[in-house]
C-alpha cells in the first residue's frame, strides 16, 4: 500500500507486542508520529529505536494498561509533545487468559475482562473528545477470531474479546455523524510471543516437537490455509482499516479461513 500519513498522529497501546510493533512500523513506513504505550519499558526502548532512523517522531509512555489511570496517563504523557493531537487510535492490548469455565477463578475473569475489554474503554475515553476537536479520525481495534467462532476451553479471553467487538459496532453507529470511523481486526492465531509459549504448551502435551505442535493444532482448528498468520498480515489490515473511507462497523476477519460462516 502506498499512504500518505506525514500529518497523522497515531497512538497505539500494547505497542511492545508482536502484532503492535508489526502494525507501529507499518503505520512509521507511511510517515505517521507515534504514541507508543506498553507496560514493557525495554520492549518500547527498543521499538522507538528501531522506529526514528525512518524519520518519524515517536512518543513512549510505560503504564499499566488495565487501569484507567493508567491509560488516561499514558496517552495524555505520550500525545503530549503533538499538542494533544490524535487522528488514530489503535487498540492492540490483549492476553491470553483463559481455560475451561469450570476450573476459572473470578480473579482470572476480571482480569481477562481488564486486559481485553476494559482497557479499550478507557482508551477511547480520551481518544474520542481528541478526535471530535480533530473534526473527525479512526479506531481500530484488535479483536480476535476467538470472538467470532469461539474454540473450547478459551474463556474468558473469546467472551472479552467478543465484547470489544461489539464495543466497537456500538461506538461505529454513535460517531458517525462525529466523522469517526470504528473498527476491527480480527486475527486469527499470528507467530506472535503468545502464540509461541502456547505451542511450546502443545508441544508438552503432545510429546512432540513444537513445529509439529503448531501443524497439529492447526489441524485439529481445521485452518484452511493450515499456517500461522504473521503479525504483518494483521499490520496491513489495520492499516487498510485506518485509511479505508467508507469503512466503518467492519469486523475484518483475517484468519486464514478458520472463521467460515456466512455471516459474522
Amino acid at each position: 500500500m502506498n499512504i500518505d500519513l506525514r500529518d497523522k498522529v497515531v497512538c497505539i497501546t500494547g505497542a511492545a507486542g508482536g502484532i503492535g510493533r508489526a502494525i507501529a512500523k507499518a503505520f512509521a513506513w507511511e510517515g505517521a508520529d507515534l504514541a507508543l504505550l506498553d507496560r514493557d519499558k525495554m520492549g518500547l526502548e527498543e521499538l522507538a529505536a528501531a522506529l526514528r532512523p525512518m524519520g518519524v517522531r515517536v512518543q513512549t509512555a510505560v503504564v499499566d494498561l488495565r487501569t484507567a489511570h493508567g491509560v488516561r496517563g499514558g496517552m495524555q504523557t505520550a500525545l503530549a509533545p503533538y499538542g494533544g493531537v490524535l487522528d488514530i487510535l489503535i487498540p492492540n492490548v490483549g492476553a491470553l487468559i483463559a481455560g475451561p469455565f469450570e476450573t476459572l477463578e473470578s480473579v482470572q475473569l476480571q482480569e481477562a475482562f481488564a486486559i481485553n475489554f476494559f482497557t479499550h474503554v478507557y482508551a477511547c475515553r480520551v481518544a474520542v473528545p481528541l478526535l471530535k476537536e480533530r473534526g473527525g479520525g479512526c479506531i481500530v481495534f484488535t479483536g480476535s477470531d476467538q470472538a467470532l467462532q469461539p474454540d473450547a476451553g478459551l474463556g474468558p479471553y473469546a467472551p472479552a474479546k467478543a465484547a470489544t467487538h461489539c464495543f466497537a459496532k456500538m461506538l461505529a453507529g454513535e460517531l458517525a455523524a462525529d466523522g469517526i470511523r470504528v473498527n476491527v481486526v480480527a486475527p486469527g492465531m499470528t507467530r506472535t510471543p503468545l502464540v509461541e509459549v502456547l505451542m511450546e504448551q502443545r508441544a508438552q502435551q503432545f510429546g512432540t516437537d513444537t513445529r509439529t505442535a503448531e501443524q497439529r493444532e492447526l489441524a485439529q482448528r481445521g485452518v484452511p490455509l493450515a499456517r500461522l498468520g504473521e503479525p504483518e498480515e494483521v499490520a496491513e489490515a489495520v492499516l487498510y482499516l485506518a485509511t479505508a473511507s467508507f469503512c466503518t462497523g467492519t469486523i475484518l476477519n483475517i484468519s486464514g479461513g478458520n472463521v467460515r460462516a456466512v455471516l459474522c
